[in-house]
C-alpha cells in the first residue's frame, strides 16, 4: 500500500464516455473573487476539448466576498458547473468533503482555486487508475517541476512539515499536501466520508484513511506555480498543520480509524499480473 513514484508516465487518454459523468472536478473557495473567473475559463476550455462528461463544482466556504455571485454568473452559460455553498467558513477540508460526497463522477480531482497545477496535468494521473484507485500529484519527487517557487522561508516550513507528517503519520508520501488528488468514485466517497478534520489536516488523514481501508496510491511528479499572491501565511499554516497532525496522531493511538467503513461497493482495481 505504499506509495510509487512516476519519473515518465506513458501518454495515455482516458476512453470517450457517454451518458454518466466520467470526471468530477471539485474546486474548494473562499474569498475568491479574484481569481475564480480565470481559473474557471481555464479549467472549461481544457474539459470542453476532452472526449468523456465531466462536472465542475464549486464547494464555497462562507466567502464573505463576491465569490458566489461571480460563480453563479459563469453558470449562466456553463450547465456542467455547480455550487455548493455554507453559510459560515468551516475550512478546505469541510468543503472538500462536501463536494466529494455530492460528485457523480466515476473519477473526482479535487484541485485549488489559483490553478497552481494546471487541469491538463491530470494526463499524468489517467494512466495509472485502472490499478490505483487514488493517484495524487507531488511536488517533491522526481519529474515535479516547480516554475515559481515559494519564497525560502516558506520552501523550508514546507519540507520541515512534510519530513514530520512521513514520520508521524504517513511514512512514504512525500507531498500529501499538494491540491491535486484524483479518486475513483467509491473510493473517494468511503474515504472522506469519514475525514473527521475540517481544515488543513484532511489531507494527511484522508492518507491514513486510506491506508486503513486498503486502498492503494501511486504519487505522480507534476507541473506547480507557485501563487506570489497567496493569503494563506506560512506560520499559521505551520501551526494549524501541526495541530491537526497532533490530533491524527492522537485518533491513530486511539484506535478510531480502525473503526472506518464503507459507503460505497468496495472493489480494489486488480494488480498487473493478477488473476
Amino acid at each position: 500500500m505504499d506509495t510509487q513514484t512516476l519519473l515518465s508516465p506513458p501518454a495515455v487518454k482516458p476512453p470517450t464516455v457517454v451518458g454518466e459523468v466520467y470526471l468530477s472536478v471539485i474546486i474548494p473557495a473562499y474569498n475568491e473573487e479574484r481569481r475564480i473567473g480565470k481559473t474557471l475559463a481555464q479549467i472549461r476550455k481544457y474539459l470542453d476539448a476532452q472526449s468523456y462528461t465531466y462536472e465542475v463544482i464549486i464547494s464555497d466556504d462562507g466567502s464573505k466576498d463576491t465569490t458566489v455571485p461571480v460563480v453563479k454568473i459563469i453558470q449562466e452559460g456553463w450547465p456542467q458547473l455547480k455550487l455548493i455553498t455554507a453559510i459560515q467558513n468551516q475550512g478546505k477540508g469541510a468543503a472538500v468533503k462536501r463536494a466529494m460526497l455530492s460528485a457523480n463522477g466515476k473519477y473526482m480531482l479535487f484541485t485549488d482555486a489559483d490553478n497552481a497545477t494546471p487541469l491538463d496535468e491530470i494526463d499524468k494521473l489517467w494512466p495509472y487508475v485502472d490499478t490505483f484507485p487514488i493517484v495524487f500529484g507531488s511536488r517533491h519527487i522526481k519529474g515535479a517541476h516547480i516554475h515559481i517557487h515559494q519564497a525560502q522561508h516558506r520552501k523550508l516550513l514546507s519540507r520541515a512539515s512534510n519530513l514530520l507528517i512521513r514520520t508521524v503519520a504517513v511514512p512514504g508520501v512525500w507531498d500529501t499536501q499538494c491540491g491535486f488528488k484524483l479518486f475513483e468514485r467509491n473510493a473517494g466517497k468511503n474515504i472522506f466520508a469519514n475525514v473527521r478534520l475540517e481544515r488543513f489536516g484532511f489531507d494527511i488523514e484522508a492518507f491514513v484513511i486510506a491506508r486503513q481501508l486498503g486502498y492503494p496510491f501511486k504519487e505522480v511528479g507534476i507541473e506547480w506555480y507557485n501563487d506570489p499572491d497567496s493569503r494563506v501565511r506560512a506560520g499559521k499554516e505551520a501551526i494549524r498543520t501541526l495541530k491537526d497532525l497532533f490530533r491524527i496522531k492522537l485518533n491513530m493511538m486511539r484506535g478510531k480509524y480502525l473503526q472506518v467503513g464503507y459507503i460505497q461497493d468496495f472493489t480494489l482495481p486488480r494488480r498487473p499480473g493478477t488473476l
